[in-house]
């Protein structure tokens, strides 16, 4: 294991999360935030900076020395770690500028890097001093009552993570290795990206000018979306920071009614197709933009995402008008709108595009639609999600669409023994080994999340209380609910898994995840960071072998 290397790669991931705390900083002192959480935010950067620059001299190459030569298990050690230590030092801002505890910190930290979306935050929150948060920022910050209860400077910070998360921080690291020659990049590219890859999924034959035309594509796409939402009617600090968090698909939002704060239809179809083109395939839209190359049609992958979007959407339109037949509900204005097909087809097209894309905004809470077939659908699009190649989580379409022809493969290899299986993406043959490592993922998959949902309810158990009230003269002995049900822990462990931010039960759209016990926040920030790495970079490093020389 070449430690100098590893060590190297993750002081320059903290001299980047150290600009990131300047810059919002700088905000913070721009939005009049009280001058502890500017100071504090300013140490969190110098700090992290220092820390930063003192590993890249400690491990910096010597004279005459060409590279670290790093091998495909250092690239897993890297990025595991770069993830963990974002978490950790992510987490700073929040710990010294907003009061929080750190299991709460640490989770915020790891649902923006990761894009999640899940938050802690609320009004009942309960601060490190043992005050509720929105007590402690109501005394020591210039705030707004729709926004979320902690100061604007950390409102940056966490659509901030979010946008780093979006592409991988590693891929930014990426843009700098060559010049360093740390080693062999692509062995990070594969350990930060490594799912389902075939052969036309390289965009060029260099994987740094790759690197670059994604993010060039990335900072494209968070321009538009942020002179758009300027445009709608917001103001420049709300539609930078909700920007950042659409084209991430992570879904922070700096209200407290998240995304339905803003009624304004125009805004919200806006984020719907921006939320729809991230989660798309970024090897598509490059291709297109920079090779004028329209291959959407071709994709077999695009096809499926946009057909279930389309159907989910349109189904469910139906159900809802059905079963709420006189208004829905919505988390912005006086919480409903008024029967019409314009607002129930956007509401629903909203909740589909953000739960698909894995985003996490709210516009409104679907437990509230009445319906439990849309229920039931909604929770199912939170296993496929995106496309591969896109900011998106979840299982990924293609994998799905893998899976899917190698069960009919072997159907039809029932009736004809001596038929070869051939399991085809847009055309291309899939190796039988990448497919039974997709059947892994999957089996994987389906695991931890049920063993997630199945911890979720040990760490939240709590004995039964036996409350003594009045009743018609009499006592009567009543046993207080549990906080987790079976409902609230597979939401939970989904939303994390998946990067899908809101869940079902206390955890889902109008819910948070602040009321849970620190154990249970640390194991879902782990599941977020499992999730967005997909299982293999996690769990590769729990294995001895791997440590094994």
């Amino acid at each position: 294991m070449k430690y100098r290397a590893i060590i190297h790669i993750q002081s320059l991931l903290l001299v980047l999360l150290a600009f990131g705390m300047g810059i919002a900083a700088l905000v913070s002192h721009l939005m009049s935030d009280a001058y502890e959480t500017t100071r504090a935010l300013t140490s969190c950067a110098i700090g992290t900076l220092a820390i930063g620059c003192l590993g890249y001299q400690l491990t910096k190459r010597k004279a005459g020395e060409i590279d670290f030569s790093t091998n495909t298990r250092d690239g897993f050690a890297t990025v595991a770690g770069a993830w963990l230590i974002a978490t950790i030092f992510g987490g700073l801002p929040f710990i010294t500028a907003a009061n929080m505890c750190f299991s709460d910190a640490i989770f915020e930290t790891a649902s923006g890097l990761t894009t999640t979306g899940a938050t802690v935050i609320t009004d009942e929150l309960i601060a490190r001093n043992g005050a509720p948060l929105a007590e402690f920022i109501a005394k020591t910050h210039n705030h707004l009552s729709e926004n979320l209860p902690i100061p604007y400077g950390v409102l940056f910070w966490r659509s901030l993570l979010n946008w780093l998360g979006g592409v991988g921080i590693v891929f930014f690291v990426l843009l700098i290795l060559p010049l360093l020659k740390v080693g062999k990049s692509m062995q990070l590219y594969n350990a930060e990206v490594p799912g389902l890859k075939t052969d036309s999924d390289q965009i060029t034959p260099r994987l740094g000018t790759s690197v670059i035309m994604v993010t060039c594509v990335y900072i494209i796409l968070t321009a538009a979306s942020t002179i758009i939402y300027k445009l709608g009617g917001m103001t420049l600090f709300d539609a930078i920071c909700h920007a950042f968090t659409t084209v991430s698909t992570g879904g922070f939002s700096t209200k407290r009614a998240s995304f339905g704060f803003f009624q304004s239809p125009m805004l919200q179809w806006s984020a719907i197709l921006f939320m729809f083109v991230s989660a798309c395939n970024f090897t598509l839209i490059i291709r297109a933009i920079f090779k004028g190359e329209f291959r959407f049609h071709k994709d077999e992958e695009f096809r499926f995402f946009l057909g279930m979007v389309t159907f989910s959407t349109i189904f469910i339109t139906f159900l809802v008008m059905a079963s709420c037949p006189n208004s829905i509900h919505c988390t912005g204005g006086n919480g409903t709108l008024a029967k019409h097909w314009e607002p129930y087809l956007r509401t629903v097209a909203f909740q589909v595009t953000t739960i698909v894309s894995t985003t996490g905004f709210i516009t409104s809470d679907y437990e509230l639609w009445n319906n439990p077939t849309a229920l039931l659908v909604i929770m199912a699009m939170m296993f496929p999600c995106g496309c591969g190649g896109s900011t998106a989580g979840g299982m990924k379409c293609s994998r799905i669409i893998v899976v899917a022809k190698h069960l009919l493969s072997e159907i039809k290899h029932c009736v004809y023994p001596r038929t070869v299986p051939d399991v085809r993406l847009s055309g291309e043959r899939i190796e039988q080994s990448l497919v039974a490592k997709t059947l892994a993922f999957v089996l994987l998959y389906i695991a931890i999340f049920l063993g997630v949902a199945f911890l979720l309810t040990l760490t939240e158990y709590r004995q039964p209380q036996m409350e003594l009230r009045t009743e018609n003269g009499e006592l009567v002995a009543q046993a207080a609910p549990s906080e987790m049900n079976i409902k609230t822990a597979l939401g939970a462990s989904i939303a994390c898994l998946s990067n899908a931010g809101p869940g079902l039960g206390k955890a889902g759209p109008t819910g948070s995840f602040g009321w849970m016990r620190p154990a249970s926040k640390l194991l879902l920030t782990m599941t977020m960071i499992t999730g967005r790495l997909e299982l293999y970079t996690i769990l590769v490093i729990l294995l001895p072998a791997f440590w094994r020389k």
